[in-house]
C-alpha cells in the first residue's frame, strides 16, 4: 500500500479547499477512490509530492 493524498481544488491547478490522505495498492486505485468521493468534483492526485491525475 502506498499514501496518496487527494487534493479537492476550486479549478484545474487552482486553490486547495480540502486535503485527504487515502491508502492504494496504485495510482489507478487512487483514481478510482477520488472519483467515488462524494467531496471530489475536481481534485489532484499526488503521490510522493508528484500529480499522478485528476478528475475534473
Amino acid at each position: 500500500m502506498k499514501l496518496y493524498r487527494i487534493n479537492k481544488v476550486t479549478k484545474p491547478g487552482g486553490v486547495v479547499v480540502k486535503k485527504k490522505d487515502v491508502l492504494a495498492a496504485s495510482d489507478s486505485e487512487a483514481m478510482q477512490r477520488a472519483a467515488e468521493s462524494h467531496d471530489c468534483p475536481v481534485c489532484e492526485i499526488l503521490k510522493d509530492g508528484r500529480q499522478v491525475g485528476a478528475i475534473v
